[in-house]
């Protein structure tokens, strides 16, 4: 794996602050090794990194993960029923976005249509008296979250902003949001794993580095972000990923002209 320890330390910093914050971790994976002149990282880090990062989600929501197992059995079910969207079109598509979407120019898009979404969001939402999750509302976020797997679009930016559609209060979307987001992405993570084990990859220090950083600033993000949503909305993390378009169109452009 031809990365220092540093990288693997400051994508792992990147991979933790901004899986969590509505403006795409794997965008940011993209972005920084490009503007940096970087080597690729291979998918095994970038899994690495995700498994970090769920097991911040595991440690800050484990009460309600125990009360799923133990009690509200229900909110377990409507969990697994919206993890099925991105489940189907992660195993059919998944090979096509990593090898066609994985760039500068795919995230330049896909964080600007995440932009629109959450814009849309933030128009439409009416505060109910209360936010219920039923089963439909489940399914119809899930759909909302198989967004995510395009690079830039950002999994909590799609799926708070259909759990908001949906008449979710920001703080509940984004609670449900991170819960929906364990199945998919621990069973994405440890069949990729599998897999990396299979093709041979040596687990070395990088790796270590990598994902106790994603976990470490995971947890901060987290705990960050569900304070900010009692008092405040999303137009801070639009107007940064309006801003970071326009940066990286700079980038490309001047990119063209160099070369």
């Amino acid at each position: 794996m031809h990365m220092s320890l540093l990288q693997a330390l400051i994508l792992g910093i990147v991979q933790g602050l901004t899986e969590f914050l509505p403006v795409s971790s794997s965008g940011h994976l993209v972005i920084f090794p490009a503007i940096f002149g970087w080597n690729e990282q291979p998918l095994v880090f970038d899994t690495t990194l995700h498994l970090g990062t769920v097991l911040a989600l595991v440690i800050y929501f484990r009460k309600d993960i125990v009360r799923m197992l133990v009690k509200d059995k229900d909110l377990g079910l409507k969990i697994l029923l919206g993890s099925i969207p991105a489940g189907v079109l992660g195993l059919l598509f998944n090979s096509f976005i990593e090898t066609h979407l994985r760039n500068v120019f795919s995230v330049i898009i896909f964080l600007s249509a995440g932009s629109l979404l959450m814009l849309l969001a933030e128009h439409k939402f009416r505060a109910p008296l209360k936010g219920t999750i039923t089963y439909r509302k489940s399914f119809k976020i899930g759909v909302f979250q198989a967004l995510a797997l395009l690079p830039g679009m950002s999994r909590s930016a799609a799926s708070i902003s259909g759990g908001m559609l949906n008449n979710l209060r920001h703080v509940d979307a984004a609670r449900f949001s991170f819960l929906l987001s364990i199945p998919i992405v621990l069973a994405a993570g440890v069949y990729k794993l599998i897999q990396s084990v299979q093709a041979g990859y040596v687990f070395g220090g990088t790796l270590f580095v990598g994902f106790i950083a994603s976990f470490l600033f995971g947890l901060l993000a987290i705990d960050f972000f569900m304070n900010f949503l009692k008092k405040n909305r999303l137009f801070i993390f639009i107007a940064y990923r309006l801003f970071l378009v326009s940066v990286l169109i700079f980038f490309v452009a001047l990119k063209a002209k160099v070369s």
